[in-house]
């Protein structure tokens, strides 16, 4: 067997089962400044439970998302920056010396909407911000998630090129064979393979459609990974998951991916620092 290395699970629906309300738009980016002491406490049971990495919740914390909520464009700015810093501080108080801090990027619109991409210049000058404000802080690496179209990808990816740290990115699926663009996930690899990317992976997909794209994967690139969706059918936008998958049909996912060569596993929606031990109990 690989060696493998855990990310860790959900932030958004774990912050959701501990009784916070999490607003539109800018979504768990609001206990960057609200309730702290909650993620650090989620980012805790995730090293503890054998989490390797952790991801910055840094999701949602972008001028474009705060506008959104009616503060003026300096507000919004100055308020994401602010919730990016205090996001990027409690990952790293967490993770003090023994897991890796990797910088969450997400799509600039709804992960599950890519029409709503709002244009390769608008992309490339906001994206641009977001790494700037990144690379003055305390980062491992880089990790482009639930992406879900070429373009997009392709003008972050640019747009992070000149960074030292690595980079991973995620894509999000509309089917087995195909990113949530309709687009294939065979051209997204192939697009993906021109940048200095260390890992690729697959996120917030269900158990069935990450299974169904494991061949794809798998063969296309050397280092990859999955962090699957426990939700059965499509993803939701607010993270609320009312039929969840076993902890059997999740395992059976991450063996399948870990013999066909991933070496990262860890969990989206629907994960628990509980399905991150699961995981270090079976794989290790």
């Amino acid at each position: 067997m690989n060696k493998i290395q855990f990310l860790d699970g959900a932030i958004g629906s774990e912050l959701i089962i501990r009784g916070e309300t999490l607003p539109p738009h800018i979504w768990s980016a609001k206990i960057n400044l609200t309730n702290p002491n909650l993620l650090l406490n989620i980012y805790k049971e995730y090293i503890k439970a054998g989490s390797n990495y952790i991801t910055t919740n840094t999701f949602r914390a972008t001028p474009r998302a705060y506008k959104k909520i009616g503060l003026t464009d300096i507000e919004a700015t100055k308020t994401a920056k602010k919730s990016m810093q205090s996001a990027i501080k409690i990952a790293q108080k967490a993770a003090g010396n023994s897991v890796k801090v990797l910088a969450s990027i997400a799509p600039l619109e709804d992960c599950y909407i890519p029409g709503d991409f709002p244009g390769p210049n608008i992309a490339k000058k906001e994206f641009s911000l977001l790494i700037n404000w990144f690379e003055k802080t305390k980062i491992d690496g880089y990790i482009l998630e639930t992406m879900n179209n070429i373009l997009e990808t392709k003008i972050c990816l640019e747009a992070i090129n000149n960074s030292s740290h690595p980079i991973w990115v995620s894509f999000n699926l509309l089917d087995s064979n195909h990113i949530q663009s309709g687009e294939k996930l065979e051209d997204a690899i192939n697009m993906v393979s021109n940048f200095n990317v260390d890992y690729l992976l697959l996120n917030c997909n269900s158990l069935n459609r990450t299974q169904d794209a494991l061949k794809i994967i798998s063969k296309k690139c050397f280092q990859w990974g999955i962090y699957p969706n426990l939700g059965r059918g499509e993803p939701s936008p607010d993270a609320i998951i009312n039929e969840y998958a076993s902890d059997e049909e999740f395992l059976l996912l991450c063996k399948k991916a870990i013999d066909l060569g991933a070496s990262i596993i860890g969990g989206c929606c629907g994960t628990s620092p509980r399905h991150i031990k699961l995981l270090t109990d079976n794989f290790i």
